[in-house]
């Protein structure tokens, strides 16, 4: 994690609790630190013109958050939101200077960090126009639970991230309940087996 690789040689850093809803920055505003996530869950939203949000990204423990505008020195691209209770850990643009200056190879390392993250987005802007809305729920709904077990995922959000709607997610979800995929427990859900949800929307193309 490259958080954990940073961290020896933070000497000024800020903690920032952040409450389930909050807003960490907003789309548009211009980068004054980097985060990194010492716990919690943070999604990633942006805003288009008509006002529809599409969830793009979540972002967990030891992620680190809003390098790409901040080494871009461009305005946010996006609105951060905490998904969860949320402990951030902020630094500076001198601090950030002072340890690129003192430690340079820490550079490829960010390097390494923003490719990895250009490479998720093209293939997930990849999956989003090749798959079925089954198969992008689907996937959704593992990677989420998967890679976030203790986050109650809301219909809207999973929604957002599989692009589709709330409606469609509904639907989808008592299908795959009503095939044996899966449970619905409130607001929360069960996957009894990703591979075996994976390959029944992949078998209904």
């Amino acid at each position: 994690m490259f958080y954990q690789i940073l961290k020896p040689h933070v000497q000024e850093s800020r903690e920032h609790h952040f409450k389930r809803g909050e807003i960490i920055y907003h789309e548009g505003d211009t980068p004054q630190n980097i985060y990194f996530i010492e716990s919690g869950l943070v999604g990633l939203f942006h805003i288009a013109e008509s006002g529809k949000e599409t969830f793009l990204r979540v972002f967990g423990t030891n992620s680190i958050l809003g390098h790409r505008s901040y080494f871009a020195n461009e305005p946010y691209h996006a609105t951060a939101i905490a998904l969860a209770p949320s402990l951030l850990i902020s630094i500076t643009k001198e601090e950030c200077s002072r340890i690129c200056r003192e430690s340079p190879s820490l550079l490829k390392e960010v390097t390494s960090q923003l490719a990895k993250d250009l490479k998720t987005a093209e293939l997930r802007m990849a999956g989003l126009q090749d798959k079925s809305v089954h198969q992008r729920i689907a996937e959704s709904l593992v990677f989420l639970k998967l890679k976030h077990p203790d986050h109650t995922w809301t219909r809207k959000e999973i929604a957002e991230y599989s692009g589709s709607t709330f409606e469609t997610v509904a639907r989808a979800m008592s299908l795959f309940e009503k095939e044996g995929l899966i449970k619905k427990q409130g607001r929360d859900f069960e996957i009894f087996d990703p591979q075996k949800l994976i390959a029944f929307t992949n078998s209904e193309n």
